[in-house]
């Protein structure tokens, strides 16, 4: 309704069940106007080259998004990446941006390969899962997310360490950050390219403004609870972290 409201045209909300379907929508100019993860915007990007961000969420502490960390215990004496060769680490599923695909990108421009580097690879559920077997010094260094904005005591903003010091199952004293990833940006909304500028400007220009003129508005669109400052007009340069991760290996000559 607010979108209808701002441009006068009849907007029909089209479910989707996957990801998957939504970039193939989008491709095919079945849909004008998706909201994404940042890895689904990237990968729409390199299949099609056909979809531009218009808005990106904005955190209510003012944040893009968020980081990858490495974290260990803070009396191990492992202080950096360098510290953690021949450690047992903790990472999350092979879907995970933050949990593996990012710091494995990270090692990989390091020269690392996590299995002659780290003396066991361990495999988790979540990040949460990550710090509490650090905790339990089943392993030497955890991966997790961070916004890495706000009190630190506190376990920052938003992330698995706010999530685990709020339930009083992490002290942050016990963890040491020994490294973070660049920011690793919040899913934008994006739309067809081909859209007529005057209408995309509409668009941009609205949902900067929904915050102030229509909080409900705001709350419906902001599925996970990232976007409670609002959006932003996103520079392209935003969405380079995760565009490195989808796009195609060179070919070898």
């Amino acid at each position: 309704i607010f979108l209808q409201d701002r441009t006068g045209i009849p907007v029909e909300v089209i479910p989707v069940p996957t990801y998957e379907a939504l970039i193939e929508a989008q491709a095919s100019d079945r849909v004008d106007y998706a909201i994404y993860s940042a890895t689904s915007f990237a990968t729409a990007v390199a299949q099609c080259d056909c979809v531009t961000a218009i808005a990106a969420p904005i955190a209510a502490d003012g944040a893009l998004g968020f980081h990858s960390i490495l974290l260990s215990a803070s009396g191990s004496g492992i202080t950096s990446l360098a510290d953690a060769r021949g450690k047992r680490i903790a990472l999350t599923g092979a879907g995970s941006v933050a949990g593996r695909l990012i710091p494995e990108q990270a090692f990989t421009e390091e020269g690392i390969d996590p299995a002659d580097y780290f003396s066991e690879v361990k495999t988790v559920a979540d990040p949460e899962a990550a710090i509490r077997a650090l905790l339990a010094g089943e392993v030497d260094v955890a991966v997790a997310w961070s916004s890495l904005t706000g009190d630190a005591a506190s376990g920052y903003d938003f992330g698995a360490l706010t999530q685990m010091v709020g339930e009083d199952d992490l002290s942050m004293y016990r963890v040491r950050i020994i490294w973070q990833s660049r920011l690793i940006p919040f899913g934008p909304h994006a739309v067809r390219s081909d859209l007529p500028e005057d209408l995309r400007s509409l668009l941009t220009h609205s949902l900067a403004a929904m915050a102030r003129s229509d909080p409900a508005a705001l709350d419906a669109v902001d599925r996970q609870s990232f976007g409670g400052g609002g959006f932003a007009t996103p520079d392209p340069s935003l969405y380079t972290v995760v565009m490195e991760l989808v796009q195609p290996e060179p070919a070898v000559r």
